[in-house]
């Protein structure tokens, strides 16, 4: 059976990469983002002008 220090040793690994796991998502996801936004800025700026 786990001991208490055992398993909050294992909490903090699996918060700790499910924090990775997020930040490397947001990384992989930014230059796709800041395309969209491009295209919306540029759709914007032709139905304004």
């Amino acid at each position: 059976m786990l001991t208490i220090p055992d398993l909050t040793l294992l909490f903090m690994v699996v918060v700790s990469s499910l924090a990775v796991a997020l930040i490397y998502m947001l990384h992989q996801l930014e230059p796709k983002l800041a395309r969209l936004r491009l295209r919306v800025d540029r759709a914007r700026r032709e139905r304004i002008g």
